[in-house]
């Protein structure tokens, strides 16, 4: 029986089967000839005046179900980039997560920070596809994908101007990562073929994952509060991807000032 990650991976080939006949990979092309400047993310996530957030659009997830209902989310990532997130994941997998092209495009309009397209990417397709909707960085999943095939990935965002941030789970995952050569790694503290989140993940990794002079290094999944940020970047963690505990929160705005421990003063 096939896990949540290989269910997740084996509809997105469905998907993608059929957008490559909706839009053709020529007309992403003329798209991405047009496009603004892709924003440098690895800048924006080594500056050390503040704790880096990476604020998540997540509508829901196959493990805790819907997050949030009655939010436009462009509102949401005004409020992100207003409160001080350094930059945006946007979740564009639209069976198991809600996400969509068209809310990753809203979001794009409304704010001026980067994105991250958040996806199961495993195809040069959804690469042009990400840089085409003018996203600055994009999600590639060391568990599921071969090291070759991701350094393939890689370097084609590369060409277009990206980065690509390298998601990985265990060490097996790192070496793969490593094989990439990029310079982002994302350690996620959630196991995607049982939804099980564990922060000793992180715990066991960065100083691992650090072993790379200059590799940035992302801390996922688990993040609901000062103690475990200030944990982490005491460990050499440079941001946090963070999605469940600001789509759920009642107040975002206010959860995000948590996170950053900012009082305003420190914008």
């Amino acid at each position: 029986m096939k896990n949540i990650l290989d269910q997740i991976f084996t509809a997105r080939k469905e998907d993608v089967a059929s957008d490559k006949r909706k839009v053709p990979l020529e007309e992403l092309k003329s798209k991405i000839s047009s496009a603004h400047p892709v924003r440098d993310v690895s800048r924006v996530l080594r500056q050390k005046i503040r704790t880096r957030i990476i604020s998540e659009i997540k509508l829901r997830t196959p493990f805790k179900g819907v997050l949030r209902e009655g939010v436009e989310a462009q509102e949401i990532a005004r409020i992100y980039e207003e409160g001080g997130a350094s930059t945006i994941s946007v979740l564009t997998e639209t069976r198991h997560f809600g996400g969509s092209v068209d809310i990753f495009s809203r979001v794009r309009s409304a704010v001026n920070i980067p994105l991250l397209r958040k996806d199961f990417i495993f195809s040069e397709y959804q690469v042009y596809e990400a840089r085409a909707m003018e996203a600055d960085w994009f999600l590639l999943i060391a568990t599921w994908l071969d090291k070759n095939q991701m350094t393939d990935l890689a370097e084609l965002g590369k060409e277009l101007g990206m980065q690509a941030l390298i998601e990985t789970h265990n060490e097996a995952d790192l070496e793969k990562a490593f094989h990439t050569g990029a310079p982002i790694l994302g350690i996620n503290n959630r196991d995607l073929t049982s939804g099980q989140t564990d922060l000793d993940i992180s715990r066991r990794l960065i100083p691992m994952a650090l072993q790379e002079e200059g590799k940035i290094v992302v801390c996922e999944s688990g993040i609901h509060g000062r103690k475990e940020i200030e944990e982490f970047e005491a460990m050499g963690a440079h941001a946090f991807l963070i999605g469940e505990s600001l789509m759920k929160a009642p107040d975002i705005s206010a959860k995000l000032r948590e996170l950053l421990n900012d009082n305003g003063a420190n914008r």
